[in-house]
């Protein structure tokens, strides 16, 4: 009977020049020789097709360009073509004689057959003639009695399996197997009829699961898949840049899935997969493996949308079928093994060490144990640290002098603070679509009121005293920061507490503080713990085993480099990324500006970075979610992304080699130090010598960094490339204005890119010291007088570097003792002080209850200045506050091309603001209320000096419809009187939302709650309309009684027609981003929370051979 077979091989290859050999020897060395065999090659880069042509001929070996479909589309884009060529077709037989059956034998390029394999494959599919398909024993490469597998099954959800247990031997256990699920494509026997009826292999399994689902189809045909386990198959297991990959074994899966169930379960699975992947993305951000959880996603995204290849599949395997799909199911592996198999799984991979040796996992991005925040840098201590306390006494000691006024104070004000709302008001101006300033604006809040709110649920829930604590803790906790984050540069204990002291001390914080810059402060204070987190992120922070050499060492010590824990010693760590991610994004959100650049060096850094950069990009995410809907805000006024929070403040760029000292305001060299007449301007430059004496010794040793060679030389070099990158861009930016200050036109503040700019070039100071110390601390570098000289030199450096931040802190707290408030002499280095204790509210009580109740009364601020001028301003609820500010107000009335800039005229609701005040302050007898009731404004405040206040005060007494209530702490306050009081009876005041008749009269105040209205209304004549005090925009829809109203205006105000009915009415501001974004910010901060909670890592036990990762295919799942 064997001589009535007909057998080809099929040897597919790519880039297998390193196994081929031996394959082609084995093949060629068989007990039984095939009839024939062909030669595929997939473009090698390698000596592939070389091999396959000189073993089969040239007419045999072809070369089919590259498979993108792997070893299953390689086969069959080349076997129909080689088959049918000469020479390898079988020879009919003799007259009578019938035609021998042809089988076709596929061998991959990494799998070397034994040399009774083809006979034994053959003698048993002799004994079964209903066997189309026979598979050979699977055994490793290079451990001949190492299992790979015995046979192939699948879970009910279509999981390929193997069930070999971890590092099991070959001892005979699997040789009673006969028929199976599905066998490997190495040695895989099939028979030539069954092939042609099946079409062979799907082109749509990507580089794996094409054998199992191939002999699924045969199963349905009513044909049988057998395994030999006498025909044993040695294979290469992790062949490097194989097609075999979790994200394709994933695909492959759940195409499998969807393509062999009943249609009536295809939505079911469909729905199945996506939502196991997005659990399994979930699992894997809580067991730090983002990566696998994203790549797994990506595949099962990549399975459920090709609906042309999934109907192909289906289609093909509906042609062949002859039983049920239910036949079958006993083959495979019920839920119960599967489970029971990755138990066991886990109990032989799990551990607690690494092995002795590193594997070729080592560069793999890791999750991080306690240890990334226990060993945060160093060795040298087993607690926080001597340096880091000294360093934040100091800083302390000088923030409580200098800030001397605000202890014990309930608020500051001043610069550009103003008063806080409570937290859930901070969090709804931050989240809300709408602005609530004057006669309201569409946009999204400011990213930077989440980081409000985030200060007062730190501070307690009381918002306006976590203010004040920010300030007087501002420097101590920028010092501690700093002492954490020199960790990654250095190992060397009084470096450390240098840094601290010399960002704790940083002008650029000074003026953040002095001038009340919240957002500024902020960026500063957290700015060291992002770069702590990038640079773990990317394991570029020294272990253990990389400190630096002790000064008391005699001899070079060899040290053996072990492993390195995440974040350290090349090893990357998501947990730092997912934190670099959080610091990124307070960063940001008080520092917009520093949006894109710092965007673009992370970009660079995860490309060059290679395999250690993978963990970059994560980094990105929480400040993308962030910022996604206040971006599309801004989309017609992309200037407000450079604005500054808090109120715009003008202030005087320095030049940029005062940048580089770290000054973000100008100062003369004669200027002298502000507010120190003893150190004014004089023949002796105070200003410059101060200046040198805090940036200059940190600027020379950033630029020793640079020349001088050390391990870490090409980080200092990053550090100052990002350091210019930053000075580049506040250059840039300082040409652009993006906010006004009244009818000033203010541009971005230097300080946060300072900072940025100063840390980098901090970072390559210590990089520059260290290297410094390693070359004087090398054997050999000199005699006796030498070292002392170096000691000297390095003494006197310290002293330096000591001197320059104690001197800063010394001046500045003198300053803001002794010095003028709020004013400083021009070209003096310093800023004065501008934030003091909130003195008394900004409005009156009564405006308050009113603006604050259900009906949001606003209240009309007018300012006198000491000129005789007038300013205004529509207040809302206790008055305007830190958080309901708005970038994009601040920017929405500038207009120009950069440096062409200009004030636009005003709309309709502002000139009405600007006309009501106009009539008011000219207690001309004209009656302001018709503006004033649009506007919902039912108070007015006159905030004034005593000395012309009374003068003021008296004309608006005569002004119709206002009634005096009197001197307040807040200033003078009126209240405005209904126009309409029969209508009116109930209601002290105007409201947000009124309803007016056909002649404009107001005949029913509406209450509201935040941006929305809910109310019922009374039934009325025709004409009438809902209007609100808000600027009309497309975004508002009311309904009554469900159903919509026409939106329609009232002037510039939003209304809305009312039919005669009434009904329950509902107001509210609605964009269709709204609840899309917030799920996305929603889900992206949550997951990069949990991915930044460390926790233990589990590793592989010392005693498992490595060879064990060859299931982590199977192991992935667990």
């Amino acid at each position: 009977m064997l001589k009535a077979v007909h057998v080809t091989a099929v040897v597919v290859s790519h880039d297998g020049g390193n196994y081929l050999p031996r394959t082609l020897a084995a093949l060629l060395d068989q007990t039984r020789p095939v009839d024939a065999a062909i030669g595929i090659d997939t473009g090698s880069r390698d000596s592939s097709l070389a091999l396959l042509q000189r073993a089969f001929g040239e007419a045999n070996a072809t070369n089919i360009g590259e498979a993108k479909g792997g070893f299953g589309a390689a086969v069959m884009a080349g076997l129909p073509a080689a088959v049918g060529g000469p020479g390898t077709a079988a020879e009919p037989g003799a007259p009578g004689e019938s035609s021998p059956v042809e089988w076709i034998w596929l061998l991959h390029d990494d799998a070397a057959p034994a040399r009774d394999a083809l006979a034994e494959l053959l003698q048993a599919v002799e004994r079964a003639p209903s066997v189309t398909v026979a598979g050979c024993k699977q055994l490793a490469w290079d451990a001949e009695r190492r299992l790979i597998d015995a046979g192939l099954s699948t879970s009910r959800w279509a999981e390929r399996l193997t069930l070999i247990e971890a590092d099991e031997l070959d001892q005979g256990q699997y040789d009673g197997r006969t028929d199976t699920f599905a066998v490997n494509s190495a040695g895989m026997l099939i028979r030539r009829d069954a092939w042609e009826e099946l079409r062979g292999f799907d082109p749509a399994f990507p580089g794996v699961g094409d054998d199992v689902d191939f002999c699924w189809r045969n199963w349905l045909a009513g044909n049988r898949v057998v395994l030999v386990p006498a025909a044993r198959m040695f294979h290469v297991e992790h062949r490097p840049n194989g097609l075999a990959t979790p994200s394709a074994a994933r695909k492959s899966q759940v195409h499998l899935r969807l393509t062999h169930t009943a249609p009536w379960k295809v939505p079911i699975h469909w729905i199945g997969a996506l939502l196991g992947s997005l659990l399994r993305f979930v699992a894997s951000v809580l067991v730090k493996e983002p990566g696998y959880g994203f790549s797994q996603l990506g595949a099962t995204l990549a399975a459920l949308f090709r609906p042309r290849a999934l109907w192909r599949s289906r289609r093909n395997a509906r042609r062949t079928r002859r039983v049920r799909r239910s036949v079958i199911r006993g083959l495979q592996t019920s839920r119960r093994e599967v489970w029971a198999h990755r138990r066991s799984l886990v109990e032989a991979i799990g551990g607690d060490d690494f092995p002795e040796a590193p594997d070729s996992q080592s560069l793999e991005p890791s999750g991080d144990s306690a240890d990334d925040f226990a060993d945060l840098a160093t060795n040298e201590r087993g607690w926080i640290g001597a340096g880091a306390v000294a360093a934040g006494i100091i800083a302390f000691i000088a923030s409580a002098v200098g800030l001397l006024g605000l202890w014990g104070a309930g608020g500051v004000v001043g610069g550009g603070l103003l008063p806080l709302d409570a937290a859930s008001d901070i969090w709804r101006s931050a989240s809300s679509w709408w602005i609530g300033l004057g006669a309201g604006l569409p946009g999204h809040g400011d990213p930077f009121g989440y980081v409000l709110w985030l200060v007062a649920i730190l501070g307690g829930g009381d918002s306006n005293t976590s203010v004040v604590w920010l300030l007087l803790l501002a420097m101590p906790l920028a010092g501690l920061g700093a002492w954490f984050a020199a960790g990654s540069m250095t190992t060397l204990r009084r470096y450390r507490f240098i840094a601290a002291l010399v960002w704790a001390a940083a002008p650029a914080l000074q003026v953040a503080v002095n001038q009340g810059r919240a957002g500024a402060l902020v960026a500063h204070v957290a700015m060291p713990f992002l770069f702590l987190a990038l640079m773990r992120a990317t394991g570029s922070a020294p272990g253990r085993d990389t400190s630096s050499a002790s000064p008391k060492a005699s001899a070079p010590v060899a040290v053996r480099k072990a492993p390195g824990k995440p974040g350290t010693n090349g090893t990357p760590s998501w947990t730092a990324a997912a934190a670099a991610g959080l610091a990124l994004a307070v960063v940001t959100a008080s520092a917009p500006s520093l949006l894109l650049p710092s965007a673009v060096l992370i970009v660079l850094c995860g490309v060059f970075l290679g395999r250690r950069g993978k963990t970059m990009w994560w980094a990105l995410l929480p400040s993308a979610a962030l910022f996604a809907p206040y971006v599309l805000s801004v989309l017609e006024r992309p200037r407000a992304l450079l604005a500054d929070p808090g109120l715009p403040l003008q202030f005087d760029a320095a030049p940029l080699w005062q940048q580089f000292l770290g000054q973000p305001l100008k100062f003369d060299i004669n200027g002298g130090l502000a507010g120190l007449s003893i150190f004014g301007p004089s023949g002796v430059p105070w200003a410059l010598l101060l200046a040198v004496l805090v940036g200059g010794p940190v600027l020379l040793l950033a630029v020793a960094g640079l020349f001088v060679p050390g391990r870490r030389s090409n980080i200092a070099r990053l550090l100052w490339a990002a350091a210019l990158v930053f000075l580049a861009w506040a250059w840039l930016a300082g040409h652009v204005a993006s906010s006004a200050n009244g009818n000033q036109l203010v541009s971005t503040f230097t300080g946060p890119a300072v900072s940025a700019a100063g840390f980098a070039i901090l970072g390559a100071a210590l990089i520059g010291a260290d290297n410094l110390f390693q070359v004087g601390a090398k054997p050999g570098n000199g005699r006796l007088a030498g070292h002392a000289a170096q000691r000297t030199t390095s003494a006197v450096a310290t002293l330096l570097l000591v001197a320059g931040p104690l001197a800063s802190m010394g001046v500045w707290a003198t300053q803001n003792v002794v010095g003028s408030t709020g004013t400083s002499s021009a070209g003096a280095l310093g800023a004065a002080r501008l934030v003091q204790p909130a003195a008394q509210n900004t409005l009156p009580a009564t405006a308050v209850d009113h603006g604050l109740g259900p009906e949001q009364t606003r209240t009309l601020v007018i300012t006198e200045d000491d000129d005789g001028g007038y300013t205004s301003s529509l207040m809302r609820g206790s008055g305007t506050t830190l958080d309901s500010l708005s970038t994009i107000a601040s920017a929405n009335s500038i207009v120009g091309a950069p440096g062409q800039e200009k004030l636009v005229a005003d709309d309709d609701a502002t000139a009405s603001i600007r006309n009501a005040v106009a009539t008011i302050v000219a207690g001309i007898g004209v009656d302001p209320r018709p503006g004033l009731e649009k506007l919902g404004a039912g108070f007015v405040v006159l905030k004034a000096d005593d000395t012309v206040a009374p003068l003021t005060a008296s004309r608006i007494d005569s002004v119709p419809g206002l009634v005096a209530v009197g001197k307040t702490d807040s200033g003078w306050l009126w209240r405005v009187t209904p126009l309409n009081p029969a209508a009116n009876a109930d209601a002290e005041t105007a409201h947000r939302a009124s309803v007016v008749d056909a002649k404009g009269s107001v005949v029913a105040l509406l209450p509201s709650d935040g941006s929305s209205v809910e109310a019922t209304i009374p039934a009325g004549d025709d004409g009438r309309q809902l209007v609100l005090a808000e600027r009309a925009d497309a975004g508002w829809s009311a309904w009554l009684d469900g159903r919509q109203l026409s939106p329609t205006t009232s002037g510039w105000a939003q209304a809305f027609s009312l039919p005669t009915t009434g009904g329950k009415v509902e107001v509210r501001y609605i964009t269709p981003w709204e609840p899309w974004l917030g799920v996305l910010q929603v889900v992206v901060i949550g997951l990069t929370v949990l991915l930044a909670i460390p926790m233990p890592a589990r590793r592989p036990k010392a005693g498992v051979l490595k060879e064990q990762n060859s299931l982590r295919k199977e192991y992935s799942s667990v």
